[in-house]
């Protein structure tokens, strides 16, 4: 499962051996002749953990982003074939192959095993707003980013998680109720940073305005993507409702809002 939206394992095995990594010598078995000056155990520590940087994960990450893939993979067909309620962590465990720890390793909730299987929203929207040039406003730059994601939902493998997601949440009371938690926890975010942006006093409404306008917008798409994909509808037709859907209703927010909160 693919979601939309905008988050240490305890069975993993030690990873074996890397050419860096020096075994200590067997008894009897040292050479006569005087080996080269070993450089600082500080240094050669920094070495090593500098070449497996470049390397990229090592064994131990590896085995645990594929356990984790597994354990989303299993839940997902889960919760497809028989709802989010119904499945219990245990036989996600079971399909997975693993034992019920290890999944609360990963998801420490099960609601995480729809919510943040994927890396979420809100880093992303947060970063775009820290990063729009001098002169253009939150809601200009929060909304394009919006409009943007949400258009990119037709694509058919986005739009088949889009419909997957869809289902489950819709037929979940529980998962209808997080997914509130989470926007309005972005919202939170969102507000947070345009008062820190702004200087604005305890108790001011404007950013909470701006954030909450930005972030229904985001809503507003989301669910019209649901429907749409539901529907039968995705592709190239998709993503250009979204698209213009998604810039009306920000061109809307933008009369109320373009001279908020501008980047200096």
């Amino acid at each position: 499962m693919r979601p939309e939206t905008p988050e240490a394992v305890g069975h993993d095995l030690p990873a074996p051996a890397t050419p860096d990594d020096e075994a200590p010598p067997l008894p009897g078995t040292t050479t006569p002749a005087a080996p080269p000056a070993p450089a600082e155990p500080e240094q050669a520590a920094r070495g090593r953990r500098g070449r497996r940087a470049l390397r990229g994960p090592g064994l131990r990450e590896r085995r645990r982003q594929q356990t984790r893939g597994t354990i989303i993979e299993a839940a997902a067909e889960l919760f497809a074939e028989r709802g989010f309620d119904a499945v219990s962590v245990v036989e996600i465990a079971q399909r997975a192959g693993v034992v019920e720890k290890t999944v609360f390793n990963h998801f420490p909730v099960k609601e995480g095993l729809v919510f943040e299987a994927d890396p979420p929203m809100r880093a992303a929207l947060l970063e775009a707003v820290r990063r729009r040039p001098a002169g253009e406003s939150v809601s200009a730059a929060a909304g394009t980013f919006v409009v943007r994601a949400m258009s990119g939902l037709g694509a058919p493998e986005a739009a088949a998680g889009v419909a997957e997601m869809a289902q489950v949440i819709r037929g979940s009371r529980t998962l209808q109720v997080r997914e509130r938690e989470i926007l309005g926890e972005l919202t939170t975010a969102l507000a947070e940073l345009i008062a820190e942006e702004t200087q604005a006093e305890a108790g001011e409404l404007a950013p909470w305005l701006a954030a909450h306008a930005v972030l229904s917008l985001y809503a507003a798409l989301l669910e019209l993507a649901r429907d749409r994909v539901l529907a039968g509808v995705s592709g190239p037709a998709l993503s250009a409702e979204l698209r213009a859907r998604g810039e009306r209703g920000l061109a809307l927010l933008q009369f109320g809002l373009a001279g908020y909160a501008k980047r200096r």
